[in-house]
């Protein structure tokens, strides 16, 4: 409804220049519509909304409905709202200024009208809600005085009862004080056979304390034997333990070692594979220095005397320098292969002395163990 009103308001505000204060005319038809409205209300809420108040026309082609807040047109499709253009007649201008007018004023009114109802409406729905709570309070009150009435009776009852709860309680004291008594008489004797089996349970317990005090003795003699046992196998096993990891760093050092020796091995082996290829190099050279040497000669006999002597001494020079190469690199080849003799026979020797070393571990390993 808040909506409506604020639409109904809007429609209004077209053109600010327009827009006039109330008249006297209009305030006396907004008394005489609120004073309809105060004698209407009489029926009720009921009667209000089954009000069927026909459009309020506003000229023009415009109807305004009250229930609804809109505006509708009431000519046919035909029928467009008046619009001023600027090249109008000032008389078709002055006309168009007293529909707006009449339409401000008509939308004034009926604003006005519209807040009176919806405020009458608020204190017939106020009225009602009054009304219901006096009818809640009223059965309230009948209610509480059927349950006071209640109550009443009820309390009448209970007093009536309390009464023969009495006379019962009475009865049952009596019965309670006699079995009271015959329950004390059989408590003494009770507490007598108790106590009987109580000196017996005790001396029982007196001598299984001490056969028990004997069986513990003999069981801490017993464990103390076996704590001592156990401590000479925690030592041995550690002693184990430490031969083991000793015997395990022994391998592991053995591994290492005989990786190191195949690697000199290896190492060895290439050494020895270039010795030999250069020893076969030099024996290559030897051979072709002889050769050389051999046809030199040859040369030298087959020229005779026609060879200078100044030649034949660059020749016997050339030959004796060659003589020398020949035996170093025979010395060289000589001492190679005794080096390579020697290193074979101590790698051979490393290593049956590094397998013997190796079995020896192991046999003290397995013995240990």
């Amino acid at each position: 409804m808040g909506e409506r009103t604020e639409v109904d308001a809007g429609c209004c505000d077209d053109d600010d220049g327009y827009r006039s204060g109330r008249t006297e005319e209009e305030e006396e038809e907004e008394d005489e519509g609120s004073g309809r409205a105060r004698d209407g209300a009489g029926p009720g809420l009921e009667s209000l909304t089954e009000m069927d108040e026909p459009p309020v026309s506003l000229g023009s082609g415009l109807e305004y409905d009250l229930w609804e807040g809109q505006f509708a047109f009431s000519g046919g499709a035909g029928h467009d709202c008046p619009a001023l253009s600027p090249w109008d007649s000032p008389r078709d201008r002055n006309g168009n200024r007293a529909d707006r007018i009449a339409l401000n004023k008509a939308c004034n009114h009926l604003s006005t009208k519209r807040a009176k109802i919806l405020k009458l409406t608020e204190l017939l729905i106020q009225v009602q809600m009054l009304q219901e709570q006096m009818s809640v309070l009223a059965d309230n009150q009948n209610h509480s005085d059927e349950r006071y009435t209640r109550a009443r009776q009820e309390n009448a009852t209970l007093q009536a009862r309390v009464l023969m709860l009495e006379e019962q309680l009475r009865e049952v004291e009596l019965r309670a004080q006699e079995k009271l008594q015959d329950e004390e008489r059989r408590h003494r004797e009770l507490v007598a056979r108790v106590d009987r089996e109580k000196q017996l349970q005790v001396e029982n317990c007196a001598i299984r304390l001490q056969t028990l005090e004997l069986e513990n003795a003999s069981v801490r003699e017993e464990a103390v034997r076996c704590r001592t046992q156990a401590d000479k196998l925690r030592s041995e096993v550690l002693r184990l333990e430490e031969e083991q990891s000793r015997c395990e760093a022994a391998l592991a050092a053995l591994r290492e070692e005989l990786e190191i020796v195949r690697e000199q091995e290896r190492q060895q082996q290439q050494v020895s594979q270039a010795n030999q290829q250069l020893i076969e190099e030099l024996s290559q050279e030897l051979e072709r220095l002889r050769i050389e040497h051999k046809r030199t000669l040859e040369e030298l006999e087959e020229r005779g005397s026609g060879v200078s002597p100044t030649a034949h001494e660059q020749l016997r020079a050339k030959f004796t320098q060659l003589r020398e190469e020949n035996k170093r690199l025979q010395e060289a080849h000589d001492e190679l292969q005794a080096l390579l003799l020697t290193r074979s026979v101590e790698e051979g020797r490393n290593l049956l002395t590094g397998h013997q070393s190796l079995a020896a571990e192991l046999e003290a390993m397995s013995q240990g163990e």
